[in-house]
């Protein structure tokens, strides 16, 4: 079984190289140009914001499915990425342009992630299928949305623009500067994820089992809770909200690899996750000459139907 795990993992990470070779290869082509300063400046950060995108959400779904445990559960769909934008859209609208910077955009997010997770957290605790939990996160979002329409009522024209361009989700959105800022938090957070690996393992078995092997579950959920907020806050804040990626392919990781081995889980999501999204940014540059699609259109049109499979298999 670990054999063909670490095969899976080689043959992932051959495809990613591949992609990731594509993807220059097509932006080079649709800019028309092999300038070094296009290079660096646009083709290579639009390619690291698909890899750290992909990686990071597909982390913190495998997070959250093991912290709920609840296949269904994904920053997405339980209202996470919500509540990073609600406090993104309270930023950009009722902020000063002079506050408008790269500190306040992830620092915005994560909080709203970190609200959010938290109180989808205390309700699973009260909710007893996966139905209800799921009614409850799209509940949360419309709720949230609610409040972001409101706002934008007594907004600038001007800051309602910047929000619907921001809302639509775009991996081109990074700057070449902003570029080590996003890839040291996602690398903290999927660092940090590898020292929880033990409780994560023990957490599978339920909490009264986690803390007779000597778990600290109290503190692991607080971890994950903050793990999570910064993975999907972070990359909420540069490259706009991104549905389906986080439920999708933690759930794909599980199928292929059939182990509940953290560590192998965490190698293949971090993998599949980047792959799934350089693919998608890869379909969208070659639609682009007749067809301009936003990230999150593609997401939720693969997405989408691969949840509801999900739900009809757990019924």
């Amino acid at each position: 079984m670990k054999q063909r795990s670490i095969q899976l993992l080689l043959i992932t990470g051959i495809l990613l190289l591949l992609l990731s070779w594509v993807h220059l290869f097509v932006l080079q082509q649709e800019q028309g140009a092999n300038s070094t300063l296009i290079f660096w400046e646009f083709q290579v950060p639009r390619l690291l914001s698909a890899l750290l995108a992909g990686a990071g959400l597909s982390l913190s779904g495998l997070l959250m499915q093991n912290l709920f445990q609840n296949p269904m559960a994904g920053p997405y769909v339980l209202g996470i990425n919500s509540g990073a934008s609600l406090f993104i859209s309270i930023l950009i609208l009722g902020a000063a342009p002079v506050f408008l910077n790269e500190l306040s955009y992830v620092s915005a997010a994560m909080i709203g992630a970190f609200l959010a997770a938290s109180f989808m957290f205390v309700v699973s605790k009260r909710v007893q299928n996966i139905q209800s939990l799921l009614v409850i996160g799209l509940m949360f979002a419309s709720f949230t949305g609610a409040i972001e329409a409101v706002l934008q009522s007594f907004a600038a024209p001007e800051q309602v623009k910047q929000l619907f361009i921001w809302n639509m989700g775009s991996l081109q959105q990074m700057s070449a500067a902003q570029a080590p800022w996003m890839a040291t938090l996602i690398v903290f957070g999927m660092a940090t994820t590898l020292f929880l690996v033990k409780g994560l393992n023990a957490m599978v078995l339920g909490d009264a089992h986690a803390l007779q092997l000597g778990v600290k579950v109290k503190q692991l959920k607080i971890a994950i809770l903050f793990v999570t907020a910064l993975l999907a806050g972070s990359i909420t804040a540069y490259c706009g909200p991104i549905a389906f990626v986080g439920l999708a392919i933690p759930n794909l990781a599980r199928a292929l690899l059939k182990t509940q081995d953290h560590l192998l889980l965490i190698l293949f999501s971090v993998l599949a996750g980047s792959c799934f999204l350089v693919a998608i940014d890869v379909l969208i540059l070659l639609l682009d000459p007749w067809l301009s699609l936003p990230v999150n259109v593609l997401t939720a049109v693969i997405g989408a139907p691969y949840v509801a499979y999900l739900m009809l298999r757990q019924r």
